[in-house]
């Protein structure tokens, strides 16, 4: 029953491929907010992992677009915050590519706002 009231609450992603709300998420991650604060912001978990696979979507995306390998680059990945002006840089520069290729998010209908 408890895992049925957390799913109710967050909103889950209908599409599978990169969308305007991944590159929100990682724009948060490039300002210095926590992965709890942007759970929170956004209505998942505490603990939800979203924001990390989210972002990491994002930032595989800007990899393939400087043709760079994902193997020598794990440490920027695993590590967004450390290398936060490198990436704010590759984002800029491709921010408009990124938002051509974006998609509009949608979500699962809210359970919860069927039932009433």
């Amino acid at each position: 029953m408890k895992q049925e009231a957390v799913s109710m609450n967050r909103p889950l992603l209908k599409s599978r491929g990169l969308s305007t709300h991944h590159i929100e998420i990682f724009e948060f991650i490039l300002a210095g907010k926590s992965n709890r604060e942007i759970n929170l912001m956004l209505g998942y978990s505490k603990k939800s992992h979203v924001v990390v696979d989210h972002s990491r979507k994002v930032m595989y995306k800007l990899l393939a677009l400087e043709d760079l390998s994902r193997k020598e680059y794990t440490g920027q990945v695993i590590f967004p915050r450390g290398y936060c002006f490198w990436w704010k840089n590759m984002l800029l520069k491709h921010q408009q590519q990124l938002m051509e290729i974006a998609i509009k998010p949608e979500y699962y209908v809210d359970v919860a706002s069927e039932v009433n």
